[in-house]
């Protein structure tokens, strides 16, 4: 009988058997949440530390010969002159960081755009407590209609 309405067999008819598929709907599939690039890459003030100290090392510090003359030790102080190459590195990063942001999903959205759907979305979750309030209500007073007809207490016996 779970067949398409006839003209032979009401509405009503069809609608009054049960469903044969599950008893709860599945839910709706969500989309898989991007992948989100690891802390370390927006982590940028040790680096910048690590150059901004080194710089001030020099100003405090008289000049130490370098191992190599074109590369500068990534430890020791950092003369003016040098500043530039060793914040290539640092730039690197920065770059890669921003890229990383760009890739977000509704980077573009504007903040009026996500203030709208925050109100949206706060106004369905009040009508969805709403109508929970709703049903449990008339459940409670569906249980309370139910004891009046059919107490609970047992009658009593004659002994």
């Amino acid at each position: 009988m779970s067949g398409p309405n006839t003209p032979h067999l009401p509405l009503s008819a069809s609608a009054s058997f049960p469903p044969t598929g599950p008893v709860t709907p599945a839910p709706p599939q969500q989309p898989a949440e991007p992948q989100l690039p690891s802390p370390s890459t927006f982590d940028v003030l040790p680096d910048l530390h690590r150059l901004l100290n080194r710089l001030m090392n020099t100003a405090a510090q008289p000049p130490a010969p370098t191992p190599t003359p074109g590369k500068p030790s990534d430890d020791g102080p950092l003369e003016i002159q040098q500043l530039a190459t060793a914040a290539t590195e640092l730039k690197l990063k920065i770059q890669k960081a921003r890229r990383a942001v760009m890739a977000l999903p509704d980077i573009d959205r504007s903040c009026e755009d996500q203030q709208e759907e925050i109100e949206y979305l706060e106004a369905r979750i009040a009508r969805q407590k709403a109508a929970l309030q709703s049903l449990a209500q008339s459940g409670d007073e569906a249980d309370h209609n139910l004891l009046r007809q059919y107490p609970t207490t047992p009658p009593a016996t004659k002994e």
